[in-house]
């Protein structure tokens, strides 16, 4: 029977393909989708990198924000 090599372990720490320039392009939502999968994935330097980027963007641009700033009002709709 012929033996089969095992498969290679691949280096941890792909921080590198990330910078912070690349991350500061994301949306929003993009940007809280790779914290959750850099965390899933134990990948500390990525994620503490998207939090500094995430905390440094000005909040308030929110739909209901939106319309405040419009001077209209936001009414919520329930479901039946």
């Amino acid at each position: 029977m012929k033996k089969i090599p095992p498969a290679p372990i691949l280096p941890r720490g792909r921080v590198s393909t990330w910078s912070r320039e690349q991350i500061d392009r994301l949306s929003t939502p993009d940007l809280k989708a790779l914290i959750a999968n850099a965390e899933r994935l134990q990948e500390t330097e990525v994620a503490t990198l998207c939090k500094a980027v995430l905390t440094a963007r000005p909040r308030g641009n929110s739909a209901a924000a939106r319309l405040a700033k419009a001077g209209k009002k936001h009414v919520a709709v329930r479901s039946a």
